[in-house]
Order: C-alpha cells, then sequence, then structure tokens
C-alpha cells in the first residue's frame, strides 16, 4: 500500500499539466512573433502554419520550463478560440530532470472566458525523464499513465475539471474514476464516482490490492484522503468496507484509514476472519502492510474455522498484526499476519465447537471480563493463548444432554491452545467454581434439581483431552474449599478427574455433611455415588440418627460414633465402611480397635479383625448416688476377631479370646457376647448382657484381700447383670485361693456375694477341697 496514495495524485497531475498548457498559450499570445495568417474560410479569423513548435526557458538558469508541438493551430473570430489539433506538451519541474507529457488530438481555448476545454482523449505520462524523448514508447510505458476525455480548465480560478471517465495505469496498478475535479490553489482533488483502484506494488500480481469507493475527496495540504458515501478495500482475502473512511498519508505513503460502521473479513485456509466496530481505525507501516486495527464502539472479531468458532467483543477492539517477510518470485515482499486481539470494556470472548461427524461436540466457552488479550500463533491462522488479566468469569455450556453446566470466576484467568485451535489448558488465581448437574441425571428425596457444586481455591489448573475440547482434569491449590448441598469438603489441594467424576483432596483433606465429617491426609471422592476413600492420619465422625431407638450397642446409632485409623473406605452413600490400619472405632465410652473394622449399615453388622480389642462401659444403674458417681466398669475382650450383628445383638468372638469385665477375666478360644436389647426400658442395664465362652474356658477374679478365684471348663455362660459364671463341659474346676478346689458337672459362681452352687454328675458325686485355716 506504499504507493496507493498515487492514484489520488494522477488526477491532479493530470488537470495541472492542462494548468501549465494555459500558461504556454497566453505567453505565445504575447511573445510569439507575429505571423501572416492566410485567407480561411468563413467564421475563422487565422489559422498558424502546419507543425507549429514552441519553447519557453527559464531565464534565470535556461532551464527549460514548456515544450509545445502541434500539428495544427487556428483561432475562430466570434468568440475568439483557438483550436490546437495533434497537441504534445511537456511540462518539466523544477530541477528539469523529469517533464510530465500530455497528449491530446483537440483542444480548444476560449479567451472571453477563459475556458481550456478538450472533448477528446488526453493522455497523460508522468515523471519522464528529461533525456527521453517523446517517440521512445517503451520507455514511456513504464511509468504512469492517465488516459480521459473531456477536461475542461478555468483560467481565472485554475480549477480543473472532466465529467468522463479517467484511467490510471502506472507500474504498481491501475484505476479509474467517472467525473474529477482539481482545485489548484487549494489543492484539493475530487473524484466523483465509481472510484476504483488495483494496485499491486512490487509483490506479485496476486498480492495487490483493490480500492473502491462511490466519492473521493484528495486534501493534498492535510495528506488526507475522504471516502463517501461507502468505501472497499480488498487484498487477496481480506476486505474492508465502511459507510466512509478518511486514509491520512505521511509523506506519500498510506499511513492510517479511519472508518465508519466498517466490517472487515479475512477468509484464507478454511478459516474466515470477520471483525467490526462503529469507528475503526486501521494502521499501515511505511511500506504500506497493516500493522494494526483499532475498533471503538460494538467492536467485534470472529473467527470461524473447521470444528470451532471464537467470537470477541468489547467496548473497544485492537487486532495488531505481525509483518513477515518472504522472498515471492525471487522478491522479498511483506504480509500481515494477525498476531493479537485485545478486548476491552465489557469485553467477551466465545468459544463455540461446530457439529462435526463422528466428532462429539464439546461445551461452549464464553468468558467475560473488562479486558481480554487473545494471541495468535505464527501465521495467524489459530489461536494460541486468551488472557485476562483482571477479573474474569468463563462458563462452560453443554451442547450436549446429560452434560453439567459449569461457571468459573476468577482474578486473572489465562487459556492455552493447541493444534486446530483446540483448547490445551487454562489457569486462574483466586477461583470460584460453580458445577450445575443436568436435569433428569440426580434423583433426589424431595423430587427438586439438585444443589449445585461449588469450589474454592488460590490457584486452577485445567487440563483438556488433546483434539476434543473436553475436560480432562482439573487442578486446584490453595485453601481448596468445596460444598454440594450438605456436603462440604477442603484441603490445600485438590483434583478432579472429569471422565470419571473423582475429586481427590490432598493435605489436610476434611470432608463434612449431615451425617458427619472425615480428616485424612487424602481424600478421594467419587461425585457419581458418593464413594470416598481416605488415607493418612483418618479421623471420622459420625453424627447420631435421630430416628433411631436408644440403645448400648456396638452400633448405636443415637449416638456420635468417631474413628481413626490410617484409611478408610466408605461405599454405597457411606452405608459401608471399612478402617484399615491402627483402626479405633467409639461411641461414647465404648470403644472398638482393631487392624480393620468393616462396618455395613444396612446389614446392621460390623467385623473387626486382628488384634481387636472391643470395650463396653457398664450402664448399670444401681440406684445409689455413691455407685453412680463411681468410676464407669468397662468390659474389655481381646481377640484376633470380632463379627457383630445389631439385629441379634450378638458379637462373635474368634481365635482367642480374653474378657474382662472389672476383677473377672474369662478366657476362651471363642465367645459370644450378648448385648443388651434396644428397648426404652433397659436404660439401667449393662451394655453387656452376658457371654457365651466355649473352648479351654478359664476365668479369674482377684478380690482385694489378694484372694483370687479360678475357674476351668470347655463352656461358660457370664452374666454381667448378676455378676453370675456358670462353668460346664469337659471337667468344670473352680479354684479357690481360701475355700480350696471344687469340681462338678456344673459350677455357678455368684461373684458379689461368694456363693458357688455345684451340681453332680448322676452316680457321681461332687468333689469339694477344703483349705485349712
Amino acid at each position: 500500500m506504499r504507493r496507493t496514495s498515487l492514484f489520488l495524485a494522477l488526477a491532479a497531475i493530470l488537470l495541472t499539466a492542462v494548468v501549465g498548457f494555459t500558461y504556454w498559450l497566453r505567453l505565445s499570445k504575447l511573445k510569439q512573433p507575429k505571423v501572416v495568417v492566410p485567407q480561411v474560410n468563413t467564421g475563422i479569423e487565422g489559422a498558424a502554419r502546419t507543425g507549429w513548435v514552441y519553447s519557453k526557458d527559464d531565464p534565470a538558469t535556461n532551464r527549460p520550463i514548456v515544450r509545445v508541438e502541434a500539428d495544427s493551430m487556428q483561432a475562430t473570430k466570434d468568440p475568439s478560440t483557438f483550436e490546437l489539433k495533434g497537441l504534445v506538451l511537456r511540462l518539466y519541474d523544477k530541477s528539469a530532470r523529469k517533464y510530465t507529457l500530455v497528449k491530446a488530438a483537440n483542444a480548444l481555448f476560449n479567451e472571453g472566458s477563459g475556458i481550456l476545454r478538450s472533448e477528446s482523449p488526453v493522455s497523460v505520462v508522468m515523471s519522464v525523464p528529461a533525456e527521453v524523448p517523446v517517440t521512445d514508447t517503451a520507455t514511456l510505458n513504464k511509468h504512469v499513465h492517465i488516459e480521459t476525455t473531456n477536461v475542461t480548465y478555468e483560467t481565472k480560478s485554475g480549477k480543473a475539471s472532466t465529467d468522463q471517465l479517467a484511467k490510471f495505469v502506472f507500474p504498481e496498478g491501475d484505476g479509474q474514476a467517472i467525473g474529477a475535479e482539481y482545485d489548484p490553489n487549494l489543492r484539493i482533488l475530487h473524484l466523483k464516482s465509481a472510484v476504483s483502484l488495483d494496485w499491486i506494488g512490487s509483490g506479485p500480481p496476486e498480492n495487490k490490492v483493490h480500492v473502491e469507493t462511490s466519492d473521493l475527496v484528495y486534501k493534498e495540504l492535510e495528506q488526507k484522503i475522504y471516502l463517501s458515501p461507502w468505501s472497499k478495500m480488498q487484498r487477496q482475502t481480506l476486505t474492508i468496507q465502511a459507510q466512509g473512511s478518511i486514509v491520512t498519508l505521511d509523506d506519500g505513503h498510506l499511513h492510517q484509514i479511519d472508518s465508519v460502521n466498517a466490517v472487515g473479513t479475512d477468509n484464507r485456509n478454511g478459516r474466515l476472519v470477520e471483525y467490526s466496530a462503529v469507528n475503526m481505525t486501521a494502521l499501515f507501516n511505511e511500506d504500506g502492510a497493516l500493522q494494526e486495527v483499532l475498533g471503538d464502539k460494538n467492536a467485534r472479531v470472529s473467527s470461524t474455522q473447521v470444528g470451532a468458532k471464537t467470537l470477541v467483543t468489547g467496548d473497544r477492539a485492537d487486532l495488531v498484526f505481525s509483518i513477515q517477510n518472504e522472498l515471492v518470485n525471487g522478491k522479498e515482499v511483506s504480509d500481515s499476519q494477525l498476531h493479537a486481539v485485545t478486548a476491552d470494556g465489557h469485553a467477551v470472548a466465545i468459544s463455540q465447537p461446530l457439529p462435526m461427524p463422528g466428532v462429539l461436540q464439546a461445551d461452549t466457552r464464553i468468558l467475560r471480563s473488562e479486558h481480554i488479550l487473545l494471541t495468535m500463533r505464527p501465521g495467524g491462522q489459530e489461536v494460541q493463548e486468551i488472557n485476562a488479566p483482571g477479573k474474569a468469569s468463563l462458563e462452560f455450556k453443554p451442547n450436549r444432554p446429560g452434560l453439567p453446566h459449569r461457571t468459573l470466576d476468577a482474578s486473572k484467568l489465562r487459556v492455552l491452545y493447541g493444534d486446530n485451535s483446540y483448547v490445551q489448558s487454562f489457569t486462574a488465581s483466586d477461583v470460584k467454581t460453580r458445577t450445575d448437574k443436568a436435569p433428569g441425571t440426580v434423583k433426589t428425596a424431595d423430587g427438586k434439581p439438585p444443589a449445585p457444586a461449588y469450589t474454592w481455591s488460590d490457584e486452577l489448573f485445567a487440563q483438556f483431552k488433546p483434539g476434543s475440547n473436553d475436560i480432562q482434569s482439573i487442578d486446584q491449590k490453595g485453601h481448596f474449599r468445596y460444598q454440594e448441598g450438605e456436603r462440604k469438603a477442603s484441603s490445600d489441594s485438590a483434583q478432579l478427574l472429569q471422565d470419571i467424576n473423582r475429586i481427590t483432596l490432598k493435605d489436610k483433606a476434611h470432608v463434612l455433611d449431615d451425617t458427619g465429617s472425615t480428616y485424612a491426609d487424602l481424600i478421594v471422592m467419587d461425585q457419581a455415588n458418593g464413594d470416598m476413600d481416605a488415607t493418612g492420619h483418618v479421623r471420622s465422625t459420625r453424627l447420631p440418627d435421630k430416628n433411631q431407638k436408644p440403645g448400648t450397642s456396638m452400633l448405636d446409632r443415637t449416638q456420635t460414633m468417631q474413628a481413626q485409623a490410617d484409611k478408610m473406605v466408605s461405599r454405597d452413600n457411606n452405608t459401608k465402611i471399612l478402617y484399615e490400619g491402627h483402626a479405633v472405632l467409639w461411641q461414647g465410652a465404648n470403644r472398638i480397635s482393631a487392624d480393620s473394622i468393616d462396618i455395613d449399615r444396612d446389614d446392621e453388622s460390623l467385623h473387626a479383625s486382628k488384634d481387636v480389642v472391643s470395650e463396653l462401659v457398664d450402664n448399670r444403674d444401681t440406684g445409689d448416688a455413691k455407685t453412680t458417681q463411681a468410676a464407669p466398669i468397662f468390659t474389655v475382650v481381646h481377640a484376633p476377631d470380632l463379627v457383630y450383628h445389631d439385629d441379634t445383638r450378638e458379637a462373635l468372638y474368634t481365635g482367642g479370646v480374653s474378657l474382662v469385665h472389672d476383677k473377672m477375666t474369662v478366657d476362651s478360644d471363642r465367645m459370644r457376647a450378648i448385648l443388651t436389647p434396644k428397648t426404652d426400658s433397659n436404660k439401667g442395664d449393662s451394655s453387656l448382657d452376658h457371654a457365651i465362652g466355649d473352648g479351654h474356658v478359664k476365668i479369674f477374679e482377684a478380690m482385694a484381700d489378694s484372694r483370687t478365684r479360678t475357674g476351668t471348663s470347655d463352656h461358660c455362660e457370664y452374666f454381667t447383670k448378676d455378676d453370675k459364671v456358670v462353668l460346664n463341659g469337659g471337667a468344670p474346676q473352680f479354684v479357690d485361693s481360701v475355700k480350696g478346689v471344687t469340681r462338678g458337672k456344673q459350677l455357678t459362681y455368684f461373684s458379689s456375694d461368694d456363693r458357688l452352687i455345684v451340681e453332680g454328675e448322676a452316680k457321681k458325686q461332687a468333689f469339694t477341697r477344703m483349705k485349712k485355716h
């Protein structure tokens, strides 16, 4: 575009040439020698000789000013008119190194009105070297040519005009207009209609620039060109149209174009870029390459290609182009490639995936901010990244049924793109997200839409699946928080894996809802079904169920249940829970510890294994205030394995069991502990109703006076309410360190009042050996 202004000056030079001819004509009247005029036809005052020549030089420098040749010249008498035929005029510049060549078949000058007119074709050749003769057609064809007709020049005002078609031909291109007027005093050129220009420049013909307008005014002193009421500029695939434009020149070079209600399009390689604004300014470098486009008021930039469309809008927009030099046909040419787009004021960037056969349509992404910067990949064909350095909102609108709707608010945001303008990743700071599940995808108890899920964090990083625009994972760091209805979570960092809808909380992880809470080093949650895995320093709390009857069982839902372990696994909406590694579970004073504890709330069962220790507090109420206030009595059971069923209130200990209750110890291979039933009337009873031991049974009681009692058998029953022990099976034996040894078929011992009942076998007497004191 460096010499785009040239076509505007061509008409001015053409008309200036006519002015020069008039100047010569005046001189010729004043100074040419008188010529004897032969008799002419009626109405002809006189005629000049054929092949007339006139020249004029600068008296100070002796440099040529004008050279005129004509095939003939004649004058009419009323009005006085000079007629020239076969005119050849050379007008030299001040240095006399170049001249402008003007040729016309006929020219008329009316001395009375001061008007010169040529209705025949007029040809103008510009900037011809002085040494080139007018007959050197080959050289002349390399310079600017102007062809027009019906030229009128007013000698009094200096204005020159034509209402006919004027064509311009120059080495870098060509152009034309219908109707032209030039005012030499104001140095204003007016092309009145159908203005058209093709400029090729030094590059290949395919890089030509085509300019069209309906009306053009060139103000040479201002170095401005006014195009109205519309204008159009086209270069290859690039087109800019506007209601009106002002072109600003800088030393004859195209510098700036200001347009009103402008629309630009660039369609190349299957990618369409469109931009528009109420006010648009295009800036060019000295070589005419487009450097920048500024849009003000309702600025809009759209990029459409296979599979995706990106739209950027704002109060203002700035398109920056990079200038790339390339060798084309051995010549270095400049090409403008879109480098960056900046939108300011209510800026919005919309990235919409377009339907493609065999490809699942991804979410539409809508970015809102006061300032958005879009950077293109080298070549200007694909988006490289989008930045929002201030407060921003990013919305993910699903284009497929069943997908969630997401929004993200941040203090700043950056989106990176991969090949083919697919999103690769994005980062954000001071983030808040919201996820709304699609209607019908989640059933709620009350039939209402599911509660939205919220997250907060200092930083967020999202990774997308290659070539899909679908989120693959989201990592959030720094004071992460999560909330979905009653469920809440927090940690130092978190990760969401989109495909499996799984959240991983790391470092100081905490999850809570209306049923309880869990703390751990690491917590993994399945968003679809609520399953949860917790690892490292696990602590959990399960709140009481208000709908349950009171009781004293190992799974008393009327009491808060707490636990700690190395690991916890929760399934089926927290109805199945497994604690592993140094697991401890307690409700009030009741406590179970083991290597692993497995709870099934639907089955109302508990399974503890390896190094099991259960502690059940004795809730017995004696009615004695002193007894009630005394230290509680626990039933402590050690065993390798424990299985408890709440419906039968029975705990089965196996693998070698040791039960300790107050001063009583009961050992056996296996033991069934039956707890008190859940009734409103059993609140004063012991948690342990009775225990049944089998296999190598041994009971031991240490009294306060160092007295001991030891019983052995294959089977025993221990009733905590009555402090009663029944030994039978095998060879029951009871040893009192004070009273001696007792054997029988069945031995019943009451610890509270030191009674022993002995039952012998048939045809056998019970055996008692009393110690002497």
